[in-house]
C-alpha cells in the first residue's frame, strides 16, 4: 500500500509540469494571413448527350471526358472571434485544367431515309476552372513553442466554368464531324474540411502546409448527371500573424 501511494505521488509530481505547460499553451495572436501554392488532385467524369435536326431527321450524339484537378493558388486569412482558440476564416482558391475525351454519334444519311451512320471522334483541350470561397470556423491548437495546428470546417461557394459540346457540325461526304464548344458558367454551394499546420520562423512570419477536402456539384447544359467539383487540395506557403 505504501509502495502504491508513493508511486501515485511520484506520478503526480512528474505529470504536474506537463499539465501546467499544456494549460499555458494558448493561441495568443489575433489572426493570420496565408498564401499557398499547390495542387488539387482527383478527377471527375463529365457525360453529355444531345441531338439536332439534320436532313429532316434527328442526329444524336454522346460524349464523355475526364475533368482533372490542376495547379492550386490559395489565399486567405482568419481572425479570432471567440475565446483564445476559435477563429473565423475566409479562403479563396483557384484551380484550372484541360481535359480530353471521346464522342460517338448517329448521323442521318443525306439521301436515304432512316439510314443512320455511326461516327466517333476524339477531342482535347476542353477548359475547366473552379474559383472557390471557403467560409470556415477554425479551432487553433498550439502543439509546441513555434508550432500551431488549425482544424477547419464550413461551407464552400464554387464558381465553375466548363467547356461543353452542345452540338456538332457535319460535313459531307463522310460524314466528317466537327465539335462545337461552348463555355458554361455555374455557381453552387458545397462544404469543406481541412487542417493547417503552421511553423513560426519569427514572431510574425512563418511557413505552413494546408490540406483541405472540398466538394460540391453543378448541373451543366447537356450533361446527363451533375458534375462533381472540388477534391483533395494540398498547398504550402507563407503565414503572417497579427
Amino acid at each position: 500500500m505504501k509502495i502504491t501511494t508513493a508511486g501515485l505521488v511520484a506520478l503526480c509530481v512528474c505529470a504536474a509540469p506537463r499539465v501546467a505547460a499544456a494549460q499555458t499553451m494558448q493561441w495568443t495572436d489575433k489572426g493570420y494571413v496565408s498564401v499557398n501554392g499547390g495542387a488539387q488532385v482527383g478527377s471527375h467524369n463529365l457525360d453529355e448527350s444531345g441531338s439536332f435536326a439534320l436532313y429532316d431527321e434527328t442526329a444524336t450524339f454522346s460524349s464523355t471526358n475526364k475533368v482533372k484537378g490542376g495547379g492550386l493558388f490559395d489565399i486567405g486569412g482568419a481572425y479570432r472571434v471567440w475565446g483564445r482558440n476559435v477563429l473565423g476564416g475566409l479562403s479563396v482558391t483557384h484551380v484550372s485544367s484541360k481535359s480530353n475525351g471521346s464522342l460517338k454519334g448517329s448521323i442521318p444519311d443525306p439521301v436515304v431515309t432512316d439510314q443512320f451512320r455511326a461516327v466517333t471522334k476524339s477531342f482535347s483541350g476542353l477548359k475547366h476552372s473552379e474559383t472557390a470561397v471557403h467560409l470556415d470556423a477554425i479551432w487553433m491548437m498550439p502543439v509546441a513553442n513555434k508550432i500551431d495546428v488549425g482544424f477547419s470546417a464550413g461551407p464552400t461557394i464554387f464558381s465553375v466554368k466548363q467547356d461543353t459540346i452542345p452540338s456538332l457540325t457535319i460535313t459531307e461526304p463522310g460524314p466528317t464531324i466537327t465539335t462545337t464548344v461552348s463555355a458554361s458558367s455555374k455557381t453552387t454551394v458545397g462544404f469543406n474540411i481541412g487542417v493547417d499546420a503552421q511553423y513560426m520562423l519569427r514572431k510574425k512570419y512563418g511557413a505552413g502546409i494546408v490540406a483541405r477536402y472540398a466538394i460540391g456539384s453543378v448541373s451543366l447544359p447537356g450533361a446527363s448527371k451533375k458534375l462533381t467539383v472540388g477534391g483533395f487540395q494540398i498547398g504550402v506557403g507563407g503565414r503572417y500573424r497579427f
